[in-house]
């Protein structure tokens, strides 16, 4: 993949469609990248495509992607208490192939795309959430606790999938409309959320959260909301049922929420870390810096993107020099605030896509080479650079495998998250190589 052909596009996706502001006390844009030979892409779909399938829900056909696929054959499994099929995979597997096809053209990436966008709109329920699981039959599971309609982790997939898919989907789509309406009768469900408004705070070990954010401190899933209210922002109107003001205004208080969570202290090697929930770093979901670049942007707010390029220059460094990291906690002892309890393993792909993101954000935001290469550095994960000492990601094949158990073991199994996340790690990287 030449970099002539694809920069372009990931930058627009990730610095967004608002113009270039001061960041950092700096008014610059992303130094232009000089043309490079064209490279061998480590982009295989092969595997994704293996995992896709298609299936009748209600009256209409949709595609979706097998949760599970294990070693050594490579086996579809699915799950007999939550179903074979959900949301979380098929939104990030929709952004990967609509992605992949804003640069190969691919005629069948565009198609699988639309038809897992199409999924995700069969999976509405009456109340603006989403289901997340699918049975084998096509039946929609309403009432398993990880499917149900409510404010969580699938519901803000669907979010950000659309923000991502109303962008690259092109112009005439119908499926442009069917996001558009059920967009807006998600967010308005958003915005009546009343634990959303609070502004009260808690403490844990000393530690001061608030409690606005979905679960009530979850910054994972507040990040998720603010990437797909981002896009939102950009791509509509907002005149209607939902008003910008009141989008915006959201916005703001997950941001103030998440950046509470930032953990600050000089000296510690997790300095700069935006912890998960309560007391608790984990890997998993950790988009924290990424979407408050995008919301930053979003925002015109230095302030927002100060605190994520603090985590990135601050702690994404440590990880790297640590050998990686798993979770850890945080506690306040005679008014200083130190970490405790950290473990290394076990890391999955979904623990450093985030980062590889983030990192490659910021080198679009500053023209800064440094964030590049950090990017470059923190996605070698997936080649071997691991404590494991072992691929995590085979080109040859397009697996990607579901973790890291300790320096000696590795979890062979390739399910769908596992190589969707390396796909859009190397996906992303791979424009700016």
């Amino acid at each position: 993949m030449s970099h002539s052909k694809s920069s372009s596009i990931f930058s627009f996706i990730f610095l967004g469609v608002s113009a270039c502001f001061t960041i950092l006390g700096l008014c610059q844009c992303a130094k232009p990248v000089k043309e490079e030979a064209v490279v061998v892409s480590q982009i295989n779909t092969s595997h994704l495509d293996t995992l896709y399938s298609e299936i009748k829900v209600g009256e209409d056909t949709v595609g979706f992607i097998h949760i599970y696929s294990e070693y050594p054959d490579y086996h579809m499994v699915g799950d007999e208490d939550e179903g074979f099929a959900c949301v979380d995979d098929a939104s990030r597997a929709s952004i990967f192939y609509l992605r992949q096809y804003a640069v190969s053209k691919n005629p069948e990436h565009l198609r699988k795309g639309r038809m897992l966008v199409k999924f995700m709109l069969a999976m509405q329920a009456p109340n603006g959430y989403y289901y997340n699981f699918l049975w084998p039959d096509g039946r929609i599971h309403t009432d398993g606790i990880t499917s149900k309609p409510e404010p969580n982790f699938w519901s803000w997939r669907v979010l950000w999938a659309f923000g991502e898919a109303y962008i690259l989907l092109e112009k005439g789509d119908p499926l442009k409309e069917e996001i558009h309406q059920q967009r807006e009768k998600l967010v308005s469900k958003i915005l009546t959320e009343p634990s959303f408004k609070s502004t009260v705070t808690d403490t844990t070990n000393g530690w001061t959260f608030p409690t606005w954010l979905p679960k009530t401190c979850g910054t994972d899933q507040a990040s998720i909301i603010l990437v797909g209210l981002s896009w939102m922002v950009q791509q509509s109107n907002l005149d209607g049922a939902v008003q910008k003001k009141d989008v915006l205004e959201l916005m703001r208080h997950f941001a103030d929420g998440i950046i509470m969570m930032q953990f600050r202290s000089k000296g510690d090697k997790q300095d700069g870390a935006f912890l998960s929930w309560e007391n608790l770093w984990h890997a998993y979901a950790n988009i924290q810096s990424y979407a408050l670049l995008t919301a930053g942007q979003a925002l015109k707010d230095t302030a927002i993107i100060n605190s994520a390029m603090y985590e990135i220059k601050t702690f994404y460094p440590s990880i790297l020099s640590n050998g990686g990291l798993n979770h850890f906690f945080v506690r306040v002892v005679d008014g200083k605030s130190e970490s405790y309890d950290a473990e290394t393993f076990s890391q999955i792909a979904y623990g450093v896509r985030p980062m590889v993101w983030a990192t490659l954000k910021a080198y679009l935001m500053t023209g800064d080479t440094q964030y590049l290469v950090q990017a470059k550095e923190l996605a070698s994960w997936f080649s071997g650079n691991n404590p494991a000492k072992t691929p995590m990601y085979d080109p040859a094949t397009g697996r990607g495998y579901d973790g890291i158990s300790s320096a000696e073991s590795i979890n062979k199994n390739a399910g769908a998250e596992s190589t969707i996340e390396a796909l859009l790690a190397l996906q992303a990287l791979e424009s700016y190589k």
